[in-house]
């Protein structure tokens, strides 16, 4: 039987209450979370009522962490770090031969992907990802080997 399926509290609204147990915002963990306000909102209050405690105290238009919360948040925070760690490494291990290019638009589309053939004619081996973006390369947030700029 799996107990720890039934003790477990919805995994959907851990990643939602740890972006707003770090940030103390529901507005700002939805803005990092690329939803809305109101679903954040939502997976908590589910939280809450699937633990039976509040977990946030709400104050005009403002949310604080009850000790509850600020428990559950540590908690929360450790494991999916240590989670995110583990499937890094693992990532770094099927990915040895990958190489991840973040090149402008424009650039990928008119000078790279022309040439991509060539490179991979030459080196069979070695995985080329192309990342593309139309914001500036100082502002990409994700993980990348190599800029074209």
């Amino acid at each position: 039987m799996n107990l720890l399926g039934k003790s477990l509290p919805p995994l959907a609204s851990l990643l939602p209450f740890e972006a707003a147990a770090r940030l103390e915002s529901f507005s700002r963990a939805a803005d990092e979370l690329h939803i809305t306000q109101a679903a954040v909102s939502r997976q908590i209050r589910g939280l809450e009522e699937d633990l039976g405690v509040a977990l946030f105290d709400r104050r005009n238009r403002a949310v604080f962490l009850t000790p509850e919360g600020r428990q559950l948040g540590l908690v929360v925070n450790a494991a999916l770090n240590q989670i995110s760690s583990v499937a890094e490494s693992l990532r770094g291990a099927a990915r040895r031969h990958q190489v991840v290019l973040l090149s402008q638009l424009c650039e990928a589309f008119y000078w790279l992907m022309p040439r991509l053939s060539r490179f991979h004619q030459r080196h069979p081996d070695i995985e080329i990802q192309v990342v593309t973006t139309t914001q500036p390369l100082t502002e990409f947030g994700g993980h990348f080997d190599v800029a074209l700029h």
